[in-house]
């Protein structure tokens, strides 16, 4: 079952062609995010970079709001070369529906949630609002140390405020594709690196740090 979710991963990430999303303004945010989740009343810092069609600093705060379900808070500088940099906003959380042990036994991890997050571009604002299914399969490495590959896909409405009152508002159903890897420093410190294929098309690297 390993073998088919690690299949499964490097098949969506390679094989679904980059065109379905060439119409999105995509995410400046990325994943960051196995479906395991953090447990009731921890709490994790984290700071990230894309390197993608935008360029983003990312900070983030992650809380355990339930043994299965975490929350969390997440702001943005996002720069394309076209403007100024611009501040983003967002917000998502997940369920941890299925895992190994200890939830609903199954072949791997996985997670539902939803999102919501804005920022500001050149002359028009984006506004997502969507939801994400979320799969992971932690692994034991022969020297102790520990992975996670994981996978997101989203499905989201885009709607975009053009600043020119000439100009009328546009919402459309987008959908995006995250794949990475979750690498277990320490207890405390995780790092991670990931592909994004959503319209803001590129690679994420970030870390996080248990605080709480």
């Amino acid at each position: 079952m390993k073998k088919v979710f690690l299949l499964s991963l490097i098949l969506i990430t390679f094989v679904v062609p980059n065109s379905f999303a060439d119409s999105s303004q995509g995410t400046p945010f990325g994943s960051f995010s196995t479906a395991r989740t953090l447990g009731m009343g921890h709490g994790n810092f984290g700071v990230g970079l894309g390197l993608a069609d935008n360029t983003s600093f990312i900070g983030s705060f992650t809380y355990g709001l339930s043994a299965n379900t975490d929350g969390r808070l997440k702001i943005a500088l996002v720069d394309n070369d076209r403007i100024d940099t611009q501040l983003g906003i967002g917000a998502d959380f997940k369920y941890q529906l299925m895992s190994l042990k200890g939830v609903s036994n199954g072949p791997f991890d996985m997670a539902l949630g939803a999102f919501s997050e804005y920022y500001n571009m050149d002359y028009y604002t984006v506004f997502l609002l969507g939801g994400q299914l979320i799969g992971s399969y932690p692994l034991q490495l022969s020297n102790n140390q520990k992975i996670t590959p994981y996978g997101r896909f989203n499905a989201r409405l885009e709607y975009l405020s053009f600043d020119n009152p000439m100009s009328d508002s546009q919402s459309n159903l987008e959908v995006g594709l995250n794949a990475g890897i979750k690498w277990y420093a320490t207890d405390i410190l995780n790092f991670y690196g990931e592909f994004q294929i959503d319209g803001n098309d590129g690679v994420f690297f970030g870390l996080d740090m248990n605080v709480l």
